[in-house]
């Protein structure tokens, strides 16, 4: 692969990385805010916002998720099975590396698949929260699209890894997580 080619795929993975930590930041952040803003309404002015729980349930805890599901990979945030991996014959490690890719690539295509098509259901159908009901009212798939967003990321950011995970090169990974150990 030249070096142009590789730069300008290490430059889409970070810009993936920084959008998908930083989307997953304000979903906590924001997650919080309405935490925080529901014990002062409820304790100091006795008046619950109502809404809160649907706020943070449906739409910042999912956000928070989906989003990091790019930056957690790239960081190697997310459970690993290491114990097992260091313990095989180099020889296999190779196939356990592919395998283990392929079904994170077959994973992260379903969960695209299936939340677009919950996301086009919920836009076709017009669906929403009756007026009057504890939850914001905006429409249902605005919020769905957390999980076809955050694991079509996922999915890119996977395809532009996989030269590396089949020649075990050092990944783009190595230079993507720098300073995130700190």
């Amino acid at each position: 692969m030249n070096r142009d080619h590789s730069s300008a795929m290490q430059r889409t993975i970070n810009t993936i990385k920084v959008i998908s930590v930083t989307l997953a930041g304000v979903a906590i952040v924001a997650m919080a805010l309405v935490m925080l803003t529901e014990t002062l309404m409820r304790y100091v002015f006795t008046n619950p916002l109502g809404w809160n729980i649907s706020a943070v349930e449906r739409i910042f805890m999912p956000m928070s998720v989906f989003l990091a599901l790019p930056w957690l990979y790239l960081t190697a945030g997310h459970v690993t099975a290491e114990l097992i991996y260091d313990r095989l014959p180099v020889a296999w490690r190779t196939g356990a590396r592919i395998i283990g890719h392929l079904l994170l690539l077959l994973i992260a295509a379903a969960l695209t698949y299936g939340g677009m098509v919950t996301v086009v259901d919920s836009f076709t159908l017009g669906d929403a929260p009756p007026p009057g009901s504890s939850e914001i009212p905006i429409p249902t798939w605005i919020w769905q699209l957390s999980q076809p967003v955050g694991t079509a990321a996922l999915f890119v950011v996977a395809i532009l890894e996989t030269p590396n995970v089949i020649s075990d090169s050092p990944s783009t990974n190595a230079s993507a997580t720098e300073g995130e150990d700190s």
